[in-house]
């Protein structure tokens, strides 16, 4: 259904109140819209994304879907594409006269000898997701899988520690980082390949620490890659989504309601970038008395909206220091579906 002029130009006025949320200016201005047509009630909106794989298309969805519904438009459908050359080199002129700079394109590394890539995510902190990214590792070598750590949390490495190690990488003669190999697992994170206690790097820093890792590491053939995310959604996530080609995520919660409302907002950033979720961990679920044996659960629901819980972990003291001691024949038996289930799916 055609849309009269008048209704055409007080669209455009609203959706120029819609800016690119990393660059600044108006997705008017930048002509990203294709279209705008109406198909019976419902309103039909091309947008041209300047970054294939951009991981702000949710938000740019939702800010044109606020503009519109303020002014009676209820019924919204977005469909999102991507510039061409000649598009791109319009909104660089455009950004040139607003003195402002295109983001650079970004890279996607191969997948190279890697069957499966796993990204263990959570939004939030301190939900123990090197303790689950250790133990998952562990099982899934028990069960003879080729397993490999990737500790992408370079400002909080903390897989080095939990499996007891002060290793330290060295290079091949194929100039290639030599990982810990660990009953097996190959290791690499951060701390390896520093002598610095903590880093204080700015967030370009952080990921090309994060691909370089990845690309320049010798891994061998694998069935399973487990990465250890750091939490949040800013720069060392998204370089992981964007850059490495992650095949799932498994969320990690704790029975608590913030983690909860921050979990929700995690499966934001996997839909936005569609990656699927298959299911969420919760850690620290229950404890066991030490005196008794009694199983005492928390309080809390840990459901997440259309999202499956595939295994609820205990509370242990142990994991914060060695994690290899830690998984008992209870918490292998969560872990083993799961672990199967990654390789077969």
């Amino acid at each position: 259904m055609s849309i009269d002029e008048a209704e055409l130009t007080k669209l455009y006025s609203l959706l120029d109140t819609v800016k690119d949320p990393e660059i600044g200016i108006s997705i008017v201005k930048l002509k990203m819209i294709s279209k705008i047509e109406k198909k019976e009630d419902t309103l039909l909106i091309g947008i041209k994304l300047t970054v294939p794989g951009c991981p702000l298309a949710s938000t740019i969805e939702k800010d044109v879907n606020e503009a519109l519904k303020n002014s009676g438009y209820n019924k919204i459908k977005l469909a999102f594409g991507y510039m061409t050359k000649e598009e791109l080199a319009a909104v660089k002129k455009e950004l040139y006269d607003n003195k402002k700079i295109l983001p650079s394109p970004i890279e996607k590394y191969e997948k190279k000898n890697v069957k499966n890539i796993i990204a263990v995510y959570s939004a939030k902190g301190g939900v123990g997701k090197s303790s689950v990214v250790a133990m998952l590792a562990l099982e899934a070598n028990r069960l003879g899988y080729k397993t490999a750590v990737l500790d992408c949390d370079i400002s909080g490495s903390s897989i080095q520690a939990i499996v007891g190690s002060q290793y330290h990488s060295y290079l091949t003669k194929d100039k290639k980082f030599e990982p810990l190999s660990l009953s097996g697992i190959k290791i690499m994170s951060i701390d390896m390949l520093t002598n610095t206690e903590a880093l204080i790097w700015r967030g370009p820093l952080v990921s090309n620490a994060i691909k370089q890792m990845y690309s320049d590491t010798d891994w061998g053939e694998l069935d399973l890659m487990f990465l250890d995310l750091p939490p949040g959604t800013s720069d060392g996530p998204l370089t992981v989504f964007q850059s490495i080609p992650v095949d799932k995520i498994l969320l990690v919660t704790t029975p608590q309601n913030l983690s909860q409302l921050v979990g929700k907002k995690t499966t934001v950033i996997a839909d936005a970038l569609k990656i699927p979720v298959v299911g969420v961990i919760e850690n620290m679920s229950y404890i066991i008395c030490e005196h008794c044996g009694e199983k005492i659960d928390m309080p809390v629901d840990s459901s997440i909206k259309d999202i499956p819980l595939l295994a609820k972990l205990p509370f242990k003291k142990e994991l914060s220091t060695n994690a290899i001691k830690s998984v008992d024949t209870g918490i292998a038996n969560e872990l083993d579906p799961i672990i199967i289930n990654l390789i077969k799916n």
